[in-house]
């Protein structure tokens, strides 16, 4: 069975990791000479990471309080 500690800390490590994704995905977006329809696929992937980080932080959130 796995202990609340360890799965907050599994929870944590995924929220990190989410995170970086989303600044490769930012820093994505800075490169010089990008073509429109990269930045258009960067900003949808970048969209999608958005909506997953703000479930998976209410979920860990949740898991915190309770």
């Amino acid at each position: 069975m796995i202990t609340k500690n360890k799965l907050t800390e599994t929870l944590l490590n995924e929220l990190k990791d989410e995170r970086l994704i989303i600044l490769s995905l930012l820093n994505q977006l800075e490169t010089p000479g990008i073509s429109e329809s990269q930045e258009d696929g960067i900003l949808g992937e970048l969209s999608a990471q958005l909506v997953h980080l703000e479930i998976h932080a209410r979920e860990t959130q949740e898991q915190i309080d309770s």
